[in-house]
């Protein structure tokens, strides 16, 4: 109850100083106030998971009302989808920041990253519908959640395989944040020698490509918070998703296994404590979001 308090008041605050203040809006702050919005909801849905699985009064409700039930994984299933998806679209921001720095001054950059929020959510809104079409195995009294009501070749293949393929691609698009990273500093440390030997016959030109320093900084700031944030992601996430594999394709062991059950349920805390976590990184590591907090 702690961690979806937390994490839902934390992502709330995010969400209300993005809209408070216009200095805020720009391209890489709409992916963040849009993993905020898939945060918050994901908070607020466990904590419904929470009355519907161990208050009696919510778990009886639940198991007789077909489409309340259906609405509900309906709803979870999106909000952690279009988490797992706006991960990848702040990578691959991040990769056309740090690898194609002309690119990420394209004035249309924050119309392209709106359209892509808007289409994405309209996606997995329409993705996310088949199981209230009728893709789904629910029966009175059946308990209320993705393993028993939803069809396991729509759980393995529209939900977890996705998210598999979504922590692989986000994976590579931040290796190739280091490695671009990496190749910038040996530049830079071979050009200082040469730089230094052609004194004042080159300060003319410096000066007209000159980077503003802040700018820079700040470039770095934000990369750093995105390392930090997947990392965190991969830390609260994996050991659910590799535990519900599990007891997808092992489910008599699964069953057997009290404890493993049990620590499946722990990561449900894990998963959510990732939501709690995330405001804090974005206080901490942007600036801008720090001074508007203060």
């Amino acid at each position: 109850i702690i961690v979806i308090t937390g994490s839902v008041m934390g992502n709330t605050l995010i969400i209300t100083v993005f809209f408070r203040f216009k200095d805020l809006q720009n391209a890489t702050n709409y992916l963040i106030c849009n993993q905020s919005i898939a945060d918050l909801l994901t908070g607020v849905y466990l904590s419904l998971y929470v009355s519907m699985t161990y208050i009696p009064a919510g778990k009886l409700y639940i198991i007789s009302n077909k489409y309340a039930c259906l609405i509900f994984l309906w709803a979870v299933c999106i909000s952690m989808l279009c988490a797992f998806v706006n991960i990848m679209a702040i990578s691959i921001e991040r990769v056309i920041a740090v690898a194609l720095p002309y690119v990420n001054k394209n004035p249309h950059k924050k119309k392209l990253v709106l359209l892509w929020i808007v289409v994405t959510w309209i996606g997995i809104l329409i993705f996310g519908s088949l199981p209230t079409l009728g893709v789904n195995r629910w029966k009175r009294g059946t308990p209320c959640n993705v393993y028993s009501v939803f069809e396991k070749w729509y759980i393995l293949k529209c939900i977890l395989y996705v998210m598999f393929f979504v922590l692989v691609m986000t994976a590579l698009l931040n290796i190739t944040i280091g490695l671009c990273a990496l190749r910038r500093h040996l530049r830079r440390s071979k050009v200082a020698p040469s730089t230094s030997l052609t004194g004042q016959m080159s300060s003319t030109s410096k000066t007209k490509n000159k980077i503003n320093p802040q700018d820079k900084t700040n470039n770095r700031r934000i990369t750093t918070m995105l390392l930090v944030i997947v990392s965190v992601f991969y830390v609260c996430w994996l050991p659910y998703l590799c535990l519900t594999c599990y007891s997808l394709f092992n489910p008599m062991q699964y069953r057997a296994a009290a404890n493993l059950v049990m620590l499946h349920e722990f990561t449900k805390i894990l998963m959510n404590l990732n939501g709690l976590l995330n405001p804090f990184i974005y206080a901490n590591r942007n600036i801008k979001f720090k001074k508007a907090f203060k």
